[in-house]
Formats: C-alpha cells, sequence, structure tokens
C-alpha cells in the first residue's frame, strides 16, 4: 500500500496468508471460499447476511410493495407471479432458495417449492400475507379433509 511516506508492508498470520493471495489475484470465488473457512470472519459474514435478509423481507411486507400474498383474489394468484415479486423484492432469499433446490435433472414443481418457502416465511414475518395459506386450506376443506391432523 502506498502513503506519503512511502509504502507499507503487512505480514499476514498462516490464516489469512490464502486470502491475501486470493485478493491478490482479485478472484472472487477464491475470496468467499477462504472468507467462509475461517469461523470468525464467516460468523460476521452470516450475521450481515441475516440482516440483509431481514431487511428486504422487511420490505416485501410494507405498504410500499403491493403483494400478490396480500390480495384477497384467489383468480389473480400464480406462482410465476409470486417468483417474480420475491426476485424483484427480495433478491438474497431467491438466490438462496435457488440455489437450494438447485438438482442435477430439472424438476417441474421447483417454482411451487420455492414459492411456498417463500409464503411461509413471509407469512410468519406478516400475518396479512397468508394467501398460500388460505388457498391450502380451502383445497383441504373441498377435498372433505377433516380439521386433525
Amino acid at each position: 500500500m502506498n502513503f506519503e511516506r512511502g509504502s507499507r508492508k503487512y505480514i499476514l498470520t498462516p490464516c489469512r496468508k490464502r486470502l491475501g493471495k486470493a485478493v491478490a489475484r482479485r478472484s472472487k470465488s477464491t475470496v468467499a471460499a477462504e472468507v467462509l473457512k475461517d469461523p470468525i470472519t464467516k460468523k460476521y459474514v452470516l450475521q450481515r447476511l441475516g440482516v440483509n435478509l431481514r431487511r428486504e423481507l422487511a420490505l416485501m411486507c410494507s405498504d410500499k410493495v403491493e403483494s400478490i400474498l396480500q390480495s384477497q383474489d384467489l383468480k389473480c394468484f400464480t406462482w410465476d407471479k409470486l417468483l417474480l415479486e420475491v426476485s424483484e423484492h427480495s433478491p438474497i432469499l431467491y438466490s438462496i432458495l435457488q440455489s437450494c433446490t438447485h438438482t442435477r435433472r430439472p424438476r417441474h414443481n421447483r417454482n411451487g417449492i420455492i414459492g411456498m418457502c417463500c409464503a411461509i416465511l413471509l407469512k410468519f414475518r406478516y400475518g396479512k400475507m397468508s394467501l398460500v395459506q388460505r388457498m391450502v386450506s380451502l383445497i383441504l376443506y373441498a377435498g372433505s379433509s377433516g380439521k386433525q391432523v
């Protein structure tokens, strides 16, 4: 690093040496892998990720976003609309759920699984985001399901 009085050298500890080399090579994937190997740094990265996720979920549950999950109209609901809304307003959650549901062979119900996970999280965060849960209860009621499981 260059300063007014000259350059300064830093000696890297053995646990940070590989991270320093990855930063010097500008290899982003190696930097991410090395950061997640260090338990202390990993803790701070996961805390920051949690803060960002909570911020995204709070934004989706706010009145600024007219969410499809807050609507009363079941006719306009599709999984694609829900996933489009989640990908626009909560890209971190969407990318995490996509990477969690990735399989070698593409599955036809992947959008439904991602949408259901998002609906459960958003319902837990804000009670009025309950359109999917109402749909499930209507399906169970129409199928003459009992009230006890």
